[in-house]
């Protein structure tokens, strides 16, 4: 019994197949990409997994074993959501639950909270609320599980990541997940990782010195056809893939199944359309032009700064295609006083612009009182122009940011190129909803820069078959004939409108005499 306990410490493979029961009753048995990710020694590392290959059960396994075996252990496992986290749980209580060997070293075995008998214990907690790793931090632990890490914010992770430092002894931390976006914690690790062990084969790239090493192992391999023609796992067949594939959709399948960052469709801004539309210029342009712009201004609210942006409008032949140069950009610094922001727009910005033949004017929530104030002196204004309202709501958001792309795709669009602008594009993605609508993310924190462009370029959709303006003030009502007429009376005060009496009806009715 010695000579097989000391064999389940030193073999965690061992341990899961002859320890660990299914819920069939009988034992597991590993499949070689489970056995190359629970033997390993390596620290940190990523698990970067298809849909379907075990990996809660590979988790499950690293915890329960070290707990078991090394004693005073802190075991922490993380996941984005509540019910994320009690399948984990679930998944690590009914592997106590079967095997008698384990359940006698338990004292205590909540659902999310796991005490043995030798000080050690597994705690389950969820890492995507704010505040919600508080009972993590500070802490410490020999084993630190980040589970389905593409969904917990980066912000988080940067405090997670602590509690594995200055522990004594062999320690592990593991994060696991599948891709999402060509943003964030776990694509920045996957890209920047040395040492990847792909399907039973090491590839080092002397290029990389990131910390992480990745165990990749995908579920479906497609060919040139994106035809299903084998299965990464002897548990799953084919046709089984084929009709999951038909099930969830292609989009979907290739993430999950294929570990495809899928940039072309999750990307608003794909890479290719920000090479395609974003230039860069030596060339400094001062913040003035004199041909003929259009602008769009998002107002930033609390932490958000207020976005200009200018655009230079083509003068093609046909005005129904004219296109949009943006080049002028202008960030109005944190805190900056509206009344400060409305003086530029009114008094300001038409000196530097003199020929401005609209601007499209952010107009929700406290936007709203400033485009008032702003439309009304642009009004008066020595070179009155139009200022239209946008109110912000998913509807109009979705219009605004569509037409952008539309515009950019159709090469009708260049912008000029930003730092801030470019890392808003790159964390902006499209997510779908249970309704099937189309909401977006901004995986940069902000998405200042992306609404005021697209306000900007939303003037394309107003319109920009400019005709000159009329520089007149009022033009006078036509005169009537008579002095009795009614319309004469509608047409002017109140003072004309009342009923005359005697002595009025005998002028009125008196032919005039001549001089």
């Amino acid at each position: 019994m010695k000579e097989f306990v000391k064999r389940c410490r030193e073999d965690i493979v061992f341990f899961a197949e002859h320890v660990i029961r299914s819920e069939d009753g009988g034992f597991y048995k590993l499949e070689e990409h489970q056995k190359a990710m629970v033997s390993s020694k390596k620290s940190p590392v990523v698990y970067f997994c298809g849909r379907r290959l075990g990996k809660s059960f590979m988790l499950a396994i690293e915890c329960i074993h070290r707990a078991l075996f090394f004693k005073y252990q802190r075991v922490f496992v993380l996941s984005p959501t509540e019910n994320q986290a009690k399948e984990l749980a679930e998944t690590i209580s009914g592997m106590i639950e079967r095997s008698a060997l384990i359940e006698q070293d338990i004292l205590t075995n909540n659902v999310m909270e796991k005490k043995f008998k030798n000080g050690s214990r597994i705690v389950i907690r969820t890492g995507g609320g704010k505040g919600s790793v508080s009972s993590v931090i500070g802490s410490g632990a020999n084993l630190l599980i980040i589970d389905e890490i593409q969904d917990v914010d980066d912000s988080l992770i940067g405090k997670i990541i602590p509690v594995m430092r200055g522990q004594k002894g062999d320690s592990k931390f593991i994060v696991a997940g599948t891709p999402r976006a060509k943003t964030g914690f776990l694509f920045k690790t996957l890209d920047n990782a040395p040492d990847i062990w792909d399907n039973g084969k090491w590839i080092h790239h002397e290029d990389k010195n990131g910390a992480f090493t990745v165990y990749r192992k995908q579920t479906a391999y497609l060919d040139e056809n994106d035809n299903i023609i084998a299965s990464g796992t002897p548990r799953i067949t084919v046709d089984e893939l084929k009709e999951d594939y038909l099930n969830i959709g292609p989009i979907e399948f290739r993430q999950e199944y294929c570990l495809e960052f899928m940039s072309s469709v999750t990307d608003v801004y794909p890479l290719e359309l920000q090479q395609k539309v974003l230039y860069k210029d030596d060339k400094k342009d001062y913040f003035r032009s004199d041909k003929l712009v259009v602008y769009g201004i998002d107002i930033g609210k609390t932490r958000n700064e207020t976005v200009l942006y200018v655009a230079e409008v083509g003068d093609e032949y046909d005005p129904t295609q004219r296109s949009l140069n943006v080049k002028y950009c202008k960030e109005f610094a944190l805190g900056t006083p509206y009344s400060d922001i409305e003086d530029y727009i009114v008094i300001e910005l038409p000196k530097r612009f003199p020929n401005i033949r609209r601007g499209v004017f952010d107009a929700t929530g406290v936007g709203a009182a400033i485009y008032e104030n702003v439309a009304k002196r642009v009004k008066k204004s020595r070179n009155p122009y139009p200022v239209e309202p946008f109110v912000f709501s998913v509807k109009t958001k979705r219009e605004a940011v569509e037409l952008g792309v539309s515009a950019m795709e159709s090469g009708r669009v260049r912008v000029k190129w930003n730092r801030r602008l470019e890392e808003e594009m790159i964390g902006y993605k499209r997510e779908l909803t249970k309704d099937n609508n189309f909401i977006y993310n901004k995986g940069a924190g902000s998405d200042d820069y992306v609404d005021a462009l697209n306000l900007c370029i939303y003037n394309m959709a107003l319109g920009l078959n400019f005709k000159p303006p009329l520089f007149i003030k009022e033009v006078p009502k036509a005169v009537v004939k008579s002095f009795g007429d009614k319309q004469w009376q509608r047409n002017n005060s109140k003072k004309y409108k009342q009923k005359p009496n005697r002595y009025s009806k005998k002028i009125l009715n008196t032919p005039r005499r001549r001089l």
